[in-house]
């Protein structure tokens, strides 16, 4: 155990003084964070709105009201709305449902209570998709209400349902993103190609002379870039914190779930670094792999652009990829709480993925450089 924490001290040295890598994994999160916030803040769509009409007054006013209701929401920019036909009530998010004496209440100038409402099968009562929807319905309804009538309002809405303690906005799903972002460029950039050029460099000549086992060396590696995408992660969390203001108000045991999720992912990530560097023979060929991996991630992975304007066959095929099981799980965890018939699926993937790679890099791992 000494000899292991005097490896990853000695590691934990190595990578500090390397500027590239302080970069990519420190500096280059928090810059992305300033530049996210600063275009999106918390109003960015976060995926589409599926909404039903069930009209039961089936007037000509009633109709009128739909259509101007489905132009107002197609001209505004914050919430992607998909408008279902009736029959399809069953696969919305939310429906709107227009009683009966909608006309007949408009003729006399009285209020008619809407019903806005969960789709069936949905359990999202709260938070920032069902406030974004009912915000957009409010505001039109509000303008609906004052385009020619001076007496009471045409269309009341149900006040809004509560959010949960923990809803997750964009800030927070911002946040979550970057530190998948610091698993990415820590375990490929900072991880495999700095290997791979030590290795072909000489430098893992000196390991041989220890009297170690080669597990040991190759833990140390890995513990080390484990602890930094930790500290990453934190100071992520703090700057997000200090300076947009944003909370975690989710208990120390689904934060501690988080974090474990968040440990489980670096670590088949890590491995995966450890592969990409046992299989390469030269750092020019590992970087290219480190880029055919990291940017399809990089924007596929749920990270920092909500990936809900995809079609859905698309979206559900992202979700089943590693990075973006392992985010879905952080944000529940942080959010609605880590449920594990649904989290089961991400624990699996990644252990998978940690102990493949592992294997595959065990039986390619060298000491010498493969140019001799």
């Amino acid at each position: 155990m000494k000899t292991l924490l005097h490896l990853v001290q000695a590691d934990l040295a190595m990578f500090l003084r390397g500027r590239l890598a302080l970069f990519w994994t420190f500096a280059f999160p928090l810059l992305m964070l300033v530049m996210q916030m600063a275009l999106f803040g918390h109003d960015v769509k976060l995926g589409p709105v599926s909404l039903a009409m069930v009209d039961q007054d089936h007037s000509a006013i009633s109709q009128d009201y739909q259509r101007h209701l489905q132009a107002g929401l197609r001209q505004q920019r914050s919430v992607a709305f998909n408008v279902l036909a009736p029959e399809q009530v069953a696969e919305a998010d939310f429906v709107l449902t227009i009683p009966a004496g909608f006309a007949a209440n408009v003729d006399a100038g009285r209020s008619t209570q809407m019903d806005l409402r969960n789709g069936a099968g949905k359990s999202d009562n709260g938070g920032a998709a069902y406030d974004a929807a009912y915000g957009m319905l409010r505001g039109y309804s509000d303008a609906y209400n004052l385009s020619g009538l001076q007496g009471a309002p045409r269309v009341a809405l149900p006040p809004p349902a509560a959010a949960p303690a923990a809803s997750l906005d964009y800030r927070l799903f911002l946040v979550t993103g970057l530190a998948g972002l610091v698993i990415l460029s820590t375990s490929l950039m900072g991880f495999a190609g700095p290997l791979v050029a030590a290795r072909e460099g000489g430098m893992f000549r000196m390991y041989q002379l220890f009297p170690m086992p080669t597990g040991v060396v190759v833990a140390a590696w890995c513990l080390s870039r484990l602890l930094i995408v930790l500290l990453a992660s934190l100071a992520m969390f703090f700057a997000a914190w200090a300076i947009y203001g944003v909370r975690i108000s989710a208990g120390p045991g689904a934060i501690a779930l988080a974090v474990g999720m968040l440990a489980l992912g670096s670590a088949a990530f890590l491995a995966l670094g450890l592969l990409i560097a046992a299989l390469t023979n030269s750092v020019a060929a590992a970087t290219m792999l480190c880029n055919l991996l990291y940017f399809p991630l990089l924007f596929s992975g749920n990270l920092m652009i909500p990936l809900g304007g995809l079609p859905k066959a698309l979206r559900e095929a992202a979700d089943c990829l590693p990075l973006n099981a392992m985010m879905a799980s952080i944000r529940r965890a942080l959010t609605v709480g880590m449920d594990w018939r649904s989290d089961a699926y991400s624990v699996l993937v990644l252990g998978a993925m940690l102990a493949l790679c592992l294997l595959l890099a065990v039986r390619r791992f060298t000491w010498m450089p493969r140019s001799q």
